[in-house]
């Protein structure tokens, strides 16, 4: 899905590799949000001064090339084969992140009915399901409801998308009860500013959830933001 050479994994070695790298370039994040951090820093400035609603995000790279574009491929072309990738990938790079993962529940970040109807799927959910999670993880893609359809987010400030979040997420009737006093997974496949898991984050605890960490496929970087 990256170099588009025939071989028999949908990432190959080569591919894999660079990949690698490309996370070797990382530097120090922020055990929070996972922004760049100085290295005598922990936690980053913005935490510091306004603790968001999750605990905790992990990622497989920055939103950058060379897997970018088998994003966009999957998101806008419908080429679901690159979410099994995205999952290997996971797979690979994050095995210490599985093997330890304690959460309860995993819940993909949900679309909106227009959106999820335009495009036929929920590209979080179709990557979230091929993770090699422990079989005590209970996965549960419908518990959540985007119940507005706003502007795409990349289109949007930081500003108008914190405010396009407010009031977005909704749960599901039977949900409080799969969620109280349950650490909880968020999925999602990029994260910008990250509004939209605060604000997620945030109404599973107020409905009671104990703790939510997220993974995501892409952090944006804060220049890109």
């Amino acid at each position: 899905m990256v170099c588009e050479n025939p071989q028999a994994k949908i990432v190959c070695h080569a591919c894999r590799k660079r990949i690698a790298i490309n996370r070797s370039r990382i530097g120090p994040s922020c055990a929070v949000c996972a922004l760049p951090i100085k290295p005598h820093q922990s936690i980053c400035t913005q935490c510091e001064e306004e603790r968001p609603a999750f605990d905790r995000v992990v990622y497989l790279d920055l939103y950058q090339e060379p897997l970018r574009h088998p994003l966009h491929l999957l998101k806008y072309q419908k080429r679901l084969a690159c979410a099994s990738g995205f999952a290997l990938l996971w797979n690979t790079f994050h095995q210490n992140a599985l093997k330890s993962c304690d959460a309860d529940v995993l819940i993909p970040v949900p679309l909106s009915q227009a959106k999820l109807a335009a495009r036929g799927f929920n590209q979080a959910w179709e990557i979230a399901k091929q993770l090699d999670l422990p079989n005590s993880v209970k996965r549960a893609p419908n518990l959540v409801v985007c119940q507005r359809a706003n502007a795409a987010q990349t289109s949007l400030s930081r500003a108008n998308r914190t405010a396009s979040m407010q009031e977005r997420f909704i749960l599901k009737a039977d949900a409080v009860t799969v969620i109280k006093n349950r650490h909880i997974l968020i999925v999602d496949d990029v994260l910008t500013t990250g509004s939209t898991i605060h604000y997620l984050a945030k109404t599973l605890k107020q409905s009671g959830a104990k703790r939510v960490t997220a993974w995501t496929m892409f952090r944006t970087p804060p220049w890109r933001a």
